[in-house]
């Protein structure tokens, strides 16, 4: 003991083990001896002595308590909750038990379990942070974002300086695509502690969702300066510079990552997207090539690799290699994303027998005459973004680009009308001060994009979805919907690795009958609408650039500038796959491209034969 104390620990354990030579068994000794091996980050035994100590007095809360810490800090979580789950049977007024139990089952993955342990922390120990932390951080990741926003903010009530909490409120407050109040709680995690890269990261991306992309970009050089091997920072920074047009600096920084000795597979698929490839980048196609092989590589990276190098060989003219690496990269994502294909027709049919033009006629009072917000639909992969960076160009527009603000609205109506109709049916319980409320929302956050143009975009193509609500409430509003060769875009998004929201795109018939009920639900709007809404075919775009952009801006109401034919001349973030592609010049190659593909999509083309005079 007396070695312990003044810090000679490994004197201490050999008196001590030498002690257990003579006295076996002796339970406080083993508990010491288990700490000071923890100290000594020599696991094996640290766990060996607690354990011990435990079985020759089992009844100790202390040695219960050590011996569960030590469980839960090695990541033996199913265990530490065995061992704290007897500390909370035999003291169920101990808070700190409950919260350490809490953390052991969160671990263990069984979160409801931990969601209650939490609970009991907060009914005896109300202004818990910790426990409003930890909460919130699994409601976070079961996708329940207004409970965890709420316990989020009580845990930074209660500890305004606890860093990680201010950063997961944000990433809660992004979910919901509400940029500007992240922004807010990630700036104050940032203030706080300036050396947690998860905060960094956070701050930056902040920054980039809030139109100050630039911002962002400076702090991840500072900070690829001092950690130049972080594989986070270097994908941060290079998607920043791929956003804001840097699109040299962005490359150098993706092949310095794609360099190093151990490849990352999310800089393979950013990387791949920078710009066209040829036979000349063997050396990069051989280093994909050669990951792939390696048997241990998790799903989720051979998913990542095949993306990368479909699009590699595509560019490079190597039709069947591409086919074959993105069916394999495609397979292995359906096997966790599933669409559901009687979900997805029944939210079309809801669709069409809510907003007939009997319902327009009844709640037309509802809407705005501003025309400010230029509405660019269709399906995704059908020339949107080609579209709104055309009109951009012009010195009356400004960009706002995939706003998610109907996606939100929507999702969440029912609870603004005071219903339990999930949308549309409870668009029928609008009034004029929600709707109001609605509308003023919207402008405030085109606002938020330019104060002085005429008009601002909202190029989100699956906003197709919601035009019955953004229609009632700006019938005056252009309205464009973009279309393509059915099997281009389909051959186009089954190519392209979206995110899991789009989980049709994994499977070429899921997305051919994806597209088929776009297909109805637009011909139905055609149909009830009111305002004026513009088609824009893709390839009459491609073969006509000038007659068909004067067009757009016509419709649009605008005089004819010719800054709209040099689009790809213009400096502005652009965040969607069509990144490089809409900072070139007009180009056909992607017109009729399936045709090198054809042998592979029989089934989708005998599905489109129906549509062919739609």
């Amino acid at each position: 003991m007396a070695s312990q104390q003044a810090g000679n620990l490994q004197r201490a354990v050999h008196c001590y083990q030498k002690y257990l030579k003579e006295v076996p068994d002796t339970a406080p000794v083993l508990h010491a001896l288990g700490g000071l091996c923890y100290q000594l980050q020599r696991h094996d035994l640290a766990g060996k002595y607690l354990e011990q100590a435990c079985q020759k007095d089992p009844g100790n809360p202390d040695y219960l308590n050590d011996l569960g810490a030590f469980l839960l800090t090695t990541g033996k979580y199913n265990e530490a909750v065995s061992s704290l789950g007897q500390i909370v049977s035999r003291s169920p007024d101990n808070p700190e038990a409950y919260y350490n139990l809490g953390l052991a089952l969160h671990g263990a993955d069984r979160l409801s379990e931990a969601l209650s342990s939490f609970d009991e922390v907060i009914k005896l120990r109300p202004d818990h942070a910790a426990a409003y932390y930890n909460m919130g951080v699994i409601l976070q990741e079961l996708g329940q974002y207004p409970g965890a926003e709420e316990t989020l903010r009580k845990a930074v009530r209660y500890a305004p300086d606890l860093a990680v909490a201010h950063l997961k409120l944000g990433e809660v407050l992004s979910s919901q695509k509400r940029e500007d109040s992240a922004f807010s709680s990630f700036q104050k995690a940032y203030e706080q502690d300036r050396n947690n890269l998860n905060i960094v990261l956070g701050y930056a991306g902040a920054l980039h969702n809030t139109g100050r992309t630039e911002e962002g970009i400076r702090i991840l050089r500072g900070q690829l300066e001092k950690y130049p091997d972080d594989i986070s920072i270097i994908t941060l920074l290079g998607q920043l510079l791929h956003i804001a047009g840097h699109i040299d600096e962005a490359e150098e920084v993706f092949r310095s990552g794609l360099l190093k000795k151990q490849i990352h597979s999310g800089i393979c698929l950013e990387y791949s997207r920078i710009r066209k490839f040829s036979t000349a980048d063997a050396d990069v196609i051989k280093k994909m090539e050669t990951a792939l092989g390696d048997t241990s590589l998790s799903d989720t990276d051979r998913g990542n690799i095949c993306f990368a190098l479909g699009k590699i060989y595509d560019d490079c003219s190597e039709y069947d290699k591409a086919f074959d690496r993105f069916a394999k990269a495609n397979t292995i994502a359906h096997k966790i994303v599933k669409y559901d294909r009687t979900a997805y027709e029944k939210e079309i049919n809801n669709n069409i027998s809510v907003f007939t033009r009997d319902f327009f006629s009844e709640f037309s009072s509802l809407g705005t005459d501003m025309e400010r917000p230029v509405f660019i639909v269709g399906m995704p992969r059908s020339g949107t973004t080609l579209t709104e960076q055309i009109l951009v160009s012009h010195p009356e527009v400004a960009g706002g680009g995939e706003l998610s603000y109907f996606t939100g609205i929507c999702t969440n109506l029912h609870k603004i009308v005071g219903n339990k109709d999930a949308y549309p049916y409870c668009c029928k319980f609008l009034n004029k001060k929600n709707a109001d409320m609605i509308i003023r929302q919207y402008l405030e956050l085109l606002e938020r994009h330019s104060a002085t143009a005429r008009f601002v975009t909202d190029k989100m193509p699956n906003n197709f979805l919601y035009l019955g609500l953004m229609r009632l409430l700006f019938p005056k509003a252009p309205v464009i919907y973009c279309r393509r060769d059915p099997l281009d875009a389909c051959l186009s998004i089954y190519f392209q690795y979206f995110s899991k929201h789009h989980k049709y795109s994994f499977d070429l018939m899921d997305i051919g009958h994806y597209y088929m009920d776009h297909v109805r639900l637009m011909s139905q709007w055609k149909k009830v609408l009111p305002g004026p809404m513009l088609e824009v075919q893709y390839e009459d775009l491609v073969a006509e650039p000038e007659k068909n952009s004067r067009r757009l801006i016509e419709f649009c109401g605008l005089e004819w500038d010719p800054a709209c034919l040099e689009f790809y001349n213009k400096k502005r973030d652009v965040r969607t796959a069509s990144n490089w592609q809409v900072r070139q010049p007009i180009y056909a190659s992607s017109v009729r491209r399936w045709k090198n593909y054809e042998k592979y999509l029989g089934p989708l083309m005998q599905l489109f034969n129906e549509i062919k005079d739609e």
